[in-house]
């Protein structure tokens, strides 16, 4: 027990140092989780970005939604430093997402559960949120997969797994705009994430759900709402896992 707290002591001062200006070397942080899911929030570290060092902890225990899960954690910083964290809190039947916030990503604020597809009543989950800063706009995008049966064609899926995404946008994560729809591409989409290349320059990497394609594929658009009018055949092998 003194080991497992020691380390996890140690963990946490190295994820005070990532989130701190004060280190001279930059490095890449990326949010993770691990089975079962109500374990929380797991954080590793790169300085290359393809070898990575896990911390060797969780950061955040979930305390919201109906089934207290943390899945598919994403994070942008705001422009004042602050961590903003979203996260799937269940795979089935609730109609948000989690939401905390963090200066070290040590001690964080209380969570929030982001209610965002309640007018939609028969909507079957709401799956892995990404989180974007605008800087154009100075808001915060977030983008998730929802389901909702006889919406639309559902070619090879179940009515109960036909995804497509939609979005919210908040400057305070107190207020939020109503649920819209982000993107159609005309097959089940989930896992998507958006990069901004430069000014009218936004690029869309989205996961394809369909069966048997289960691949990535990328879309461009003037802006982060986009549009994003041609969405790019598969650059992965079938039964890829999304973006991050």
């Amino acid at each position: 027990m003194i080991k497992r707290n020691l380390r996890c002591l140690t963990s946490l001062l190295s994820a005070a140092l990532l989130a701190s200006c004060s280190c001279s070397r930059g490095a890449y942080l990326f949010t993770s989780f691990r089975e079962p899911a109500t374990a929380g929030l797991r954080l590793l570290y790169s300085y290359d970005g393809y070898k990575w060092q896990d911390l060797g902890c969780t950061f955040l225990k979930p305390m919201v939604g109906p089934a207290k899960l943390l899945r598919d954690p994403s994070i942008a910083q705001g422009p004042d430093g602050t961590y903003h964290l979203v996260w799937t809190c269940g795979w089935k039947g609730d109609k948000g997402f989690g939401y905390a916030s963090s200066k070290d990503l040590i001690h964080w604020s209380k969570q929030q559960f982001v209610d965002v597809m309640s007018q939609e009543p028969t909507t079957v989950n709401v799956w892995a949120p990404e989180i974007f800063y605008d800087q154009g706009t100075r808001q915060f995008l977030i983008v998730w997969a929802s389901t909702i049966p006889f919406r639309f064609p559902k070619g090879q899926e179940d009515e109960d797994n036909n995804h497509r995404l939609y979005y919210t946008t908040t400057t305070d994560f107190q207020t939020f705009t109503p649920a819209k729809l982000y993107l159609d591409p005309g097959f089940s989409a989930i896992d998507s994430e958006v990069l901004r290349r430069g000014p009218h320059d936004y690029v869309l990497v989205v996961k394809d759900n369909t069966r048997p394609e289960r691949d990535i594929k990328v879309a461009f658009g003037p802006t982060a709402l986009g549009p994003f009018p041609a969405v790019s055949k598969p650059f992965t092998a079938n039964f890829t896992e999304g973006p991050s």
